[in-house]
């Protein structure tokens, strides 16, 4: 911390600003990855029900290949 005081203003305030950002960031992340894993689970259900693959990723918007992988799981 006491190299911070060394700074000027506007850089401190960037600095300060990081943490914000990393953690706004990761949030995102985290969002996209839960939704993808979301669909994941949905095109699993979907295939147990004997659903085609096409309708799957029309309605899960995962590609064809995305699916015939999870299918072949």
């Amino acid at each position: 911390m006491e190299q911070m005081e060394n700074l000027p203003e506007e850089e401190k305030d960037m600095v300060m600003q990081l943490p914000n950002s990393y953690f706004e960031r990761g949030k995102e992340e985290g969002v996209k990855k839960g939704k993808q894993e979301g669909k994941q689970e949905i095109a699993l259900e979907l295939i147990a029900r004997g659903m085609p693959i096409d309708q799957i990723a029309e309605i899960t918007k995962l590609k064809i290949e995305d699916i015939e992988k999870l299918a072949s799981e």
